[in-house]
């Protein structure tokens, strides 16, 4: 499955209601991880003694990793596609299937995150007080744990965010997170890599879902890394803008008509600034011809798409008014 499809867009919460606790699958993407995802297994068997768990391993790996996770008993997945989000889509699919209230952790396989802090980061959520539980590395991270230039990315992109789809978030980007399985069933994930996590984030935000952030430690990493850093960066932030139109259509296509007649006016301004030295001044020729079917071009395609704005905006609005009165009907009767 490649997406995970959304079959309720309602605002709601999503809390576990199984009056027993539910059980706790923990989601391990692994890509040539050897020397670190034995220690990290045996760490969350530890940290999830005292929960009913099960350690789910997706693997794409070419090196012992596979072999090292069979023998620790974990659940092994082969990966379906390629990249960080498509192993996740995998473990999700898997525990999905199940048809039962759990709780979910996504944690990396390279000792980054610290498993001892899965029980705080999954108590939020069987408190009630959330759907959606993220790490702040920021908290508590370890020395050169993270390059600056990464650091300074990565609090970008969580300002960026935050701005865009109104939510306080300090560390966006986390790799480490609780879900429950009520609120992930409903969500339309489809990133094959690094932007499932802002992807994730911004559909808990359109669904209503309650979102907290849990400080934890963030350690230097065993291995090489497989990010890279402006491939992934430029990922996430487009991701970002192209879902915000489905919260709010009017911030992309309002501000893209108010550059287009902005850039419109100014090729205006200067084609009868020619026009003007043309007529009045004794200029030989009008040679700015260009740049008034430039700005005749900008202004009409601005205002088509401002108005194209608006017109997105209110549709969402009445799409929304909607949904609402549909369930106020139902609470009703």
């Amino acid at each position: 499955m490649s997406v995970l499809h959304a079959h309720m867009r309602s605002k709601q919460t999503f809390q576990i209601i199984s009056h027993s606790a539910p059980r706790v699958y923990v989601v391990i993407p692994t890509l040539d991880e050897e020397k670190s995802i034995g220690e990290v297994v045996k760490r969350c068997k530890i940290a999830l003694a005292a929960f009913d768990y099960e350690i789910i391993v997706v693997d794409g790996s070419r090196d012992k990793t596979r072999e090292i996770a069979r023998r620790l008993g974990t659940t092994l997945l082969k990966e379906k596609g390629h990249g960080y989000g498509a192993a996740y889509l995998t473990g999700f699919e898997y525990v999905l299937n199940k048809q039962e209230d759990s709780i979910i952790v996504m944690i990396d396989a390279d000792s980054t995150y610290s498993p001892e802090d899965i029980p705080a980061l999954i108590d939020p959520i069987l408190e009630g007080e959330a759907d959606l539980a993220l790490a702040n590395r920021f908290a508590n991270i370890e020395h050169d744990a993270m390059p600056l230039r990464n650091r300074l990315g990565n609090k970008m992109i969580s300002k960026i965010v935050s701005k865009l789809y109104g939510v306080k978030i300090t560390d966006s980007q986390s790799g480490f997170r609780a879900i429950s399985s009520n609120c992930l069933r409903t969500m339309f994930l489809e990133a094959k890599g690094m932007p499932l996590a802002t992807e994730m984030l911004i559909e808990a935000r359109k669904m209503g879902a309650k979102i907290v952030e849990v400080s934890t430690k963030y350690h230097v990493r065993v291995g090489e890394s497989k990010m890279r850093a402006l491939r992934d960066g430029y990922g996430i932030l487009w991701t970002s803008l192209k879902l915000v139109s489905e919260i709010n259509p009017f911030i992309i296509y309002g501000s893209l008509g108010a550059l287009f007649f902005l850039l419109g006016i100014t090729f205006g301004a200067y084609a009868f600034i020619g026009w003007y030295e043309w007529q009045f001044l004794g200029a030989g020729t009008w040679p700015r011809l260009g740049s008034a079917m430039l700005s005749v071009l900008f202004v009409v395609g601005g205002t088509v798409i401002f108005g194209l704005g608006i017109l997105l905006d209110s549709l969402l609005r009445y799409m929304r008014a909607t949904a609402y009165r549909e369930r106020a009907t139902i609470r009703n009767s």
